[in-house]
């Protein structure tokens, strides 16, 4: 039998129904010892990524590391689109470990999850808790 082609989408894109972006520690003390891109092209990179998930009404959680003691606060091109969006401050490196986090993916509900972020592997590491692990896709 010869196979037939159809104009479908794969259920496999994302859509804005099914995932959650997660924007972690776009911050500039964080920025700092970043060496495989220049600091401007980071934060214009970041703020499209930003605008794009707004404009497509993404469900979105904006996070940070010890702001106001150390980091500095988020950078504007990337909390511009979401002016109403709250940002959830950690004490910790690792996103996973801080409750706020934990609350508000479950909160959101979406069975999917985007993280983008500086140092990913420190503030993403150990992502899986028990409720993804049997019903998330990590991107």
């Amino acid at each position: 039998m010869k196979p037939t082609a159809s104009a479908a989408p794969s259920p496999l894109l994302l859509t804005p129904r099914d995932h959650t972006l997660i924007l972690i520690d776009y911050q500039s003390q964080m920025a700092f010892a970043t060496h495989s891109i220049d600091i401007p092209t980071l934060r214009n990179n970041a703020g499209l990524v930003a605008s794009a998930a707004a404009g497509f009404g993404v469900s979105a959680i904006l996070t940070t590391v010890a702001e106001k003691s150390f980091s500095g606060p988020m950078f504007d091109e990337v909390t511009a689109p979401f002016p109403d969006l709250r940002m959830l401050d950690r004490t910790s490196m690792n996103t996973w470990e801080d409750a706020a986090v934990i609350d508000r993916v479950n909160q959101i509900g979406k069975g999917r999850i985007v993280l983008a972020g500086l140092w990913t592997s420190v503030c993403i590491v150990g992502r899986r808790c028990p409720r993804w692990t049997r019903a998330s896709r990590f991107t």
